[in-house]
């Protein structure tokens, strides 16, 4: 890890340092959630002080998109583990399942809806601070995308999209950022507070409850209205309208 983030800060852009990076975390570390929280965190001085940097910032979003395809990983495996899952449960099927699913789901750790509005929080704090970087809006579309779809999609469909590699690694594939569109389902939804002591209606009714927003739309159009309002940067005022156009059609699809 050290080699490659010498090899990164000695060449801009260093596709292949940071590609070498990811291909470590999958395959030495096996994306340890602890790594890759660790890795989000060590990041983020580099790509604040490497702001055209396109390459940092893409592995950051690589870490974002792991972090929630390891949590729904790791609760296949504490699913498989609960005794609802025996044959001597007490509930009726429908109800086993569902208490499984609440004791997976409390077990959770990563709260992914922190890490993206903190994202944000970084874009918007580096934008501001380093105008004219189109590098910073493409990032900050990517996180809008991955909140988007991780409120849009269940998360069954990711476990069974995403995670499918042979040696148990995750597709290092990202959106489109212009057309929304993606080599690979984004298919992820939100993590939803159980009790795992039972199922109830109550738990069934959380659990179908949709994921707030941690990224609002609205807040996302007022800051672009006073980065038009206060921006002095031909490109900055080109890449904030740029990602308003982007919004209204990503949104609009």
């Amino acid at each position: 890890m050290d080699v490659c983030c010498d090899a990164a800060g000695r060449y801009p852009s260093n596709y292949n340092a940071w590609s070498h990076r990811i291909w470590v975390l999958q395959n030495l570390a096996k994306l340890n959630t602890k790594i890759l929280l660790d890795e989000l965190s060590s990041t983020k001085h580099w790509v604040s002080i490497h702001v055209s940097d396109h390459s940092g910032f893409h592995y950051r979003q690589f870490l974002l998109k792991s972090l929630i395809v390891r949590t729904g990983t790791d609760c296949i495996i504490k699913l498989c583990d609960h005794p609802t899952n025996q044959q001597t449960s007490c509930f009726p099927k429908d109800e086993a399942d569902e208490g499984a699913e609440a004791f997976c789901m409390e077990k959770q750790q990563p709260d992914h809806s922190l890490y993206l509005k903190e994202e944000i929080e970084l874009c918007t704090d580096l934008i501001n601070t380093y105008p004219g970087h189109e590098t910073l809006w493409y990032h900050r579309r990517q996180v809008f995308y991955l909140q988007h779809h991780l409120k849009k999609c269940p998360v069954p469909n990711i476990w069974s999209s995403t995670s499918n590699n042979s040696d148990g690694t995750v597709n290092n594939s990202h959106p489109h950022v212009t057309t929304g569109l993606t080599t690979q389902d984004m298919d992820v939804d939100s993590l939803m507070e159980c009790n795992k002591q039972g199922y109830s209606q109550e738990t069934k009714r959380l659990k179908r409850a949709p994921m707030q927003d941690c990224i609002n739309v609205e807040e996302e159009y007022k800051f672009i209205d006073h980065v038009l309002s206060t921006c002095k940067e031909e490109d900055q005022a080109r890449f904030a309208s740029s990602y308003r156009k982007w919004l209204v059609s990503f949104l609009g699809q």
